[in-house]
């Protein structure tokens, strides 16, 4: 007989849990401005419920993003936009007066907290995953460490 694994899983810390987009997506969401965008987590070692110390604490990061964690993060998302914009033309891309108005510019898909364990990293790390008028091909990946954005680029380049 064919075991049928769990599509729920409930965390103490976090809640409920359901497999979604073959990740594990939080009952719970971050919050950024006006938008609740899911949290995505795949466990340490593919194992359901396992989750590192390191996941954890990310995962309590990004629950808890400050209000104003776009206009902190503002400005590294605009550095990402203005390298684009050099590179297709000034015509293509509108000048932006204020960095926060990058933003206007993306639509948020979701957090994924990584395994730690697997991907050898040593402190609390989540990437914001996003679709972006500029790069709407790759999108656009903003990450996290010690829930300060350090580094913006498509998906799957940041920290390279």
């Amino acid at each position: 007989m064919i075991e049928k694994l769990p599509t729920n899983y409930y965390d103490a810390a976090f809640g409920q849990m359901r497999i979604e987009s073959n990740h594990w997506t939080l009952e719970q969401s971050a919050v950024l401005g006006d938008h609740c965008v899911p949290i995505y987590v795949d466990f340490e070692q593919g194992q359901i419920g396992e989750l590192s110390s390191l996941q954890r604490e990310a995962i309590r990061q990004a629950l808890a993003l400050p209000s104003d964690v776009l206009s902190i993060t503002a400005p590294l998302v605009l550095q990402n936009y203005n390298v684009y914009r050099e590179m297709i033309g000034d015509e293509e891309m509108p000048q932006l007066a204020n960095p926060i108005q990058v933003w206007d510019e993306v639509t948020f898909s979701y957090i994924y907290v990584p395994p730690h364990v697997e991907y050898n990293l040593h402190i609390p790390t989540f990437k914001l995953i996003a679709e972006c008028d500029w790069e709407p091909e790759h999108g656009l990946e903003v990450r996290f460490c010690n829930g300060i954005a350090d580094d913006a680029d498509q998906i799957g380049e940041t920290g390279r």
